[in-house]
């Protein structure tokens, strides 16, 4: 399965509408993005702390409300044709992907599950969604607000007990780094009850091996590559 890594963002601005809608236009079944508190404590899209890298303003997102960090252009940096391209509210996000695609939400800060639970139930899309987190402590509210959802532990590096640390978190899906995918911790974590996914692959090849091993899930930024791969 693609999931699409802040959108198609290597076709349009990570973690705006412009490559969320890119993303379905290409089929993604899920699609991957970054949630963090602005001042005022609505939840919005964005990766990095500050908004210095993809707009231009600056600052910590954390320190600026909601409303103000809509006055920021959040596209052209990537291409003129993006200009006045926004930060999307996790509310806007939401409204664009579901029902088309399942939400992947990682958490970039610790939140109370009511904020993320209200808004994915008003768009019927608990059971669809997962909330992926490096920081387990950050996942143990939402596991035990909600059974219905689904939950997942992101990983860089490997460690032999990291199977049974995600499977004792109730997680149900171990994201690792593509660079530490071997066979043996891809049985190690089915066997734990776990399904595998991986980040961040770009290249066909990478893709196919990927599979190969038995990785159920692909974050990318180029979601088109697992298409036509499976086209063949």
């Amino acid at each position: 399965m693609a999931i699409a890594h802040r959108g198609a963002s290597a076709f349009a601005p990570e973690n705006t509408i412009a490559a969320f809608d890119e993303a379905l236009r290409l089929g993604c079944p899920a699609i991957e993005f970054d949630v963090r508190l602005a001042a005022d404590g609505v939840p919005v899209v964005l990766h990095d702390d500050t908004i210095d890298r993809t707009t231009n303003g600056r600052g910590r997102v954390r320190d600026i409300p909601s409303f103000d960090l809509r006055r920021f252009d959040a596209g052209s940096w990537m291409h003129p044709r993006f200009t006045g391209t926004r930060i999307p509210t996790l509310e806007e996000a939401l409204r664009a992907i579901t029902p088309a695609a399942a939400p992947v939400i990682e958490l970039k800060v610790a939140m109370d599950p009511p904020l993320l639970l209200d808004l994915l139930a008003c768009h019927r899309a608990i059971e669809d969604a997962l909330i992926i987190s490096f920081q387990p402590e950050w996942l143990t509210p939402f596991r035990k607000a909600a059974r219905d959802l689904q939950v997942g532990l992101l990983a860089e590096n490997w460690a032999d007990d990291l199977p049974s640390r995600c499977a004792a978190l109730g997680a149900e899906v171990l994201v690792l780094a593509v660079d530490c995918l071997t066979l043996g911790r891809i049985g190690a974590a089915e066997s734990a009850g776990l399904e595998v996914w991986c980040y961040t692959a770009n290249d066909v090849g990478l893709v196919a091996a990927c599979a190969a091993m038995g990785v159920r899930g692909v974050i990318t930024d180029r979601p088109d590559l697992i298409r036509e791969k499976a086209a063949y």
